[in-house]
């Protein structure tokens, strides 16, 4: 993949990525207008195609802790690290209670032109850590059917800051069909919707099956045609290879690694992550992008 034509500027704790000249992603490592039920956390908004066209959704109405694309959970021990209500099964629904904690950049490491780390610490309610992370990104300038794209790729370490196992849990696990949210999540802009979904190479009926790509023929509000690849992996990736999407009433896609099994980092012990994300321009075949993911 060449990296001769991307860049990656920093300006305090902002991040502007670049390809081909265009800005296709604004990161925010830190971002203090943020309410506290909403979670604080860092996120990408807003990301756009080489194009131009802004891909990602920011805080709607519906969702205010909805940030872009995000890499969050529900739950994380008694904690909300999502934002937002809690979930605390079929009777009582969604409440918003006082149990969210925000997810702390705490230092930068290397910024080079293709890629950058930090470290980050997940915070609990009462501001005490749970998890720290290693968290670091690389940018692609890629190519799919003679159309020039991007694609990030996220590599992550959590590590348990604690001296008991810390679970990682789902609204499935107590109820919420296909509930099963969190992880490597995105938000879509307001009116984007699928004109064709495939998952490692077919067509896709129903959200929550397993696969380790996902594409998305997307098309935005104003109707220009936009495609978005996701992939799960490569290699000990922790979680179930689980992916998840809504386009009504809104849209988000995502993969859910704690579905409705959860996780657990043991005492002492830690989890990864690999997940990337291709963003075009038009109609992409399926395969063309599943190519360029898997490569």
């Amino acid at each position: 993949m060449p990296v001769s034509d991307v860049s990656i500027r920093r300006d305090g704790d902002d991040l502007h990525l670049t390809v081909d000249g265009s800005e296709v992603g604004l990161y925010r490592a830190s971002d203090e207008s943020i309410p506290a039920v909403n979670t604080p956390k860092p996120y990408f908004h807003p990301l756009r195609t080489v194009g131009g066209v802004v891909v990602t959704g920011f805080a709607p109405d519906d969702h205010p802790w909805h940030h872009g694309l995000e890499f969050a959970f529900p739950r994380v021990g008694a904690h909300n690290l999502w934002g937002g209500g809690t979930y605390f099964g079929p009777e009582r629904g969604y409440e918003v209670v006082e149990d969210q904690g925000r997810i702390r950049h705490d230092a930068w490491g290397e910024v080079d032109p293709s890629r950058f780390w930090h470290t980050l610490s997940w915070l609990g309610h009462d501001g005490e850590p749970l998890l720290t992370e290693e968290r670091s990104y690389r940018l692609h300038a890629v190519s799919a059917d003679e159309t020039t794209g991007w694609l990030l790729q996220l590599d992550t370490v959590l590590r348990n800051a604690t001296d008991e196992e810390v679970a990682i849990e789902t609204p499935a696990q107590r109820g919420r069909p296909d509930g099963g949210y969190g992880g490597w999540f995105l938000r879509f802009a307001e009116g984007f919707t699928a004109a064709g979904l495939t998952a490692d190479g077919e067509s896709v009926e129903a959200s929550g099956a397993a696969g380790d790509t996902f594409v998305i023929d997307g098309r935005t509000a104003a109707g220009e045609a936009v495609t978005v690849g996701m992939h799960y992996g490569p290699g000990e990736s922790a979680g179930e290879r689980r992916w998840l999407y809504r386009f009504e009433p809104f849209s988000l896609a995502g993969f859910a690694v704690a579905y409705d099994r959860g996780l657990v980092v043991p005492a002492g012990g830690e989890l990864s992550f690999s997940h990337r994300i291709a963003v075009f321009d038009g109609s992409i075949p399926g395969d063309a992008v599943t190519e360029v993911l898997r490569g």
